[in-house]
């Protein structure tokens, strides 16, 4: 069932933050990237074009408005790092005279 977009935090999700994150190269890249299944940054790093910078804050966009998520991992030589995920989620987007109203259906 749709329900109204909120952020992981429970506050709302406006529709030009959706438009502007997936209107972006970048996104477009590490969505092609995890088709594969589950990946780390540097996994990510080895296969898009964007720096470990830019890979980083997308997946924070992406995970803040809930269609990536990560888990952290514990490596053999006791370091962590971040392994994320796509989530699989339809956007249904409103055009309407009061404005546009996002809703998502799926894993969260």
């Amino acid at each position: 069932m749709p329900q109204t977009a909120t952020n992981r935090h429970g506050g709302p999700i406006d529709a030009e933050s959706v438009f502007t994150l997936f209107g972006d190269d970048y996104v477009h890249e590490l969505f092609e990237a995890l088709e594969d299944g589950p990946a780390t940054v540097d996994e990510l790093t080895d296969r898009c074009r964007a720096s470990r910078v830019t890979i980083y804050r997308r997946l924070n966009d992406l995970e803040e408005l809930g269609f990536v998520r990560s888990r952290t991992k514990i490596r053999s030589d006791g370091n962590h790092c971040k392994v994320f995920r796509t989530v699989d989620r339809t956007v249904r987007i409103t055009l309407s005279p009061d404005g546009v109203d996002v809703e998502l259906e799926g894993d969260r």
